[in-house]
């Protein structure tokens, strides 16, 4: 089984297992993508894909200031500025694919 094929179960199972994957107050969603996320599992799943494949490049890092300061900026200025499914799910993958190169 290859390293995604893994990751992609475990995201599947924690889902199944009613873990949510947001790690936002999906009862008081504060904007549009938060909401999204809330609201689609499609989204909510890419996001969850995502933070493991930033824990895993958190772990690799020399520089985890660095890692965390890239990420705040992909948020703030990347997913933040997703207004649909399409394009978080999108952003969401290509970050995943960056974090695996940190």
């Amino acid at each position: 089984m290859s390293a995604w094929s893994r990751i992609v179960l475990a995201c599947v199972l924690s889902l199944a297992a009613g873990q949510s994957p947001a790690a936002i107050d999906c009862s008081r969603p504060k904007s549009g993508v938060d909401w999204l996320l809330c609201s689609n599992d499609k989204v909510a799943l890419a996001d969850h894909i995502m933070a493991i494949a930033f824990r895993a490049a958190f772990y690799r890092a020399e520089d985890k200031e660095a890692l965390v300061e890239d990420q705040e900026r992909w948020r703030r200025t990347v997913r933040d500025a997703c207004n649909d499914v399409p394009c978080l799910i999108r952003v969401y993958q290509d970050r995943t694919s960056e974090l695996e190169t940190w």
